[in-house]
């Protein structure tokens, strides 16, 4: 079973793709801020991390800055949710978010459940 790591300060968010995952027959692991995310990823190792963008203490892109730093978890796929428009035009399949010059996978927020799981299982190679 594949672990998902969610860092989303929204608890209903959180509750909505947990309950998506799980019936998906995904391990599911959940953060509500950046530090967090940064501690459970070094910890539980996930096979994915889904990440927010704008979360208090420590938003996503540095969350996801100092995962790339570690060893541990620098190879491990990030899917950004952000409610944001997207840095790109959306002439790709996922729009992205740019961090530090690096683009990662993103889905906009509301977000639909079936681009979701495909772009997860993209991700995870499924």
């Amino acid at each position: 079973m594949k672990k998902i790591l969610i860092v989303d300060d929204d608890v209903d968010i959180i509750d909505l793709v947990e309950n998506r995952l799980k019936r998906n027959n995904y391990e599911v692991i959940f953060a509500n801020d950046g530090d967090n995310g940064v501690k459970k990823a070094l910890q539980h190792k996930p096979d994915l991390i889904i990440m927010d963008v704008m979360m208090p203490q420590m938003h996503g892109g540095e969350a996801v800055q100092l995962l790339k730093s570690y060893e541990e978890t620098r190879d491990i796929p990030i899917l950004f949710f952000t409610a944001m428009n997207s840095y790109l035009p959306q002439s790709t399949e996922l729009d992205q978010v740019n961090v530090a010059g690096q683009f990662y996978p993103a889905i906009t927020k509301p977000f639909d459940p079936n681009k979701l799981l495909s772009s997860i299982k993209t991700l995870l190679g499924e």
